[in-house]
């Protein structure tokens, strides 16, 4: 019986893209916090959300459905509609 192997590493090359700007100070932003659902991910944006709130940043919060699946569009999209910042807990 032949196996074939597939590797986990994606050979694409992809051109780097440069980063977003980062604004100086988080005072006067909103920042969605998006929980991905992975075990501690609420547990570490509510300390994130301490965080910022006292910095005098605004904050809400965003769920996604399953860590194990991309974020629906919508969400995406609502989330992009009402934030100047994201920040994501992504694992364990």
């Amino acid at each position: 019986m032949a196996v074939d192997y597939v590797s986990p590493f994606d050979d694409r090359v992809r051109t780097p893209e440069p980063l977003a700007p980062r604004p100086a100070s988080v005072s006067g932003h909103r920042v969605v916090l998006l929980d991905i659902r992975k075990n501690r991910g609420a547990e570490f944006l509510d300390r994130m959300e301490t965080l910022l709130r006292a910095e005098g940043a605004d904050t809400a919060r965003s769920v996604k459905e399953i860590f194990s699946k991309p974020a629906a569009p919508a969400l995406i999209d609502e989330i992009a509609g009402r934030a100047d910042l994201v920040v994501e807990a992504l694992a364990d």
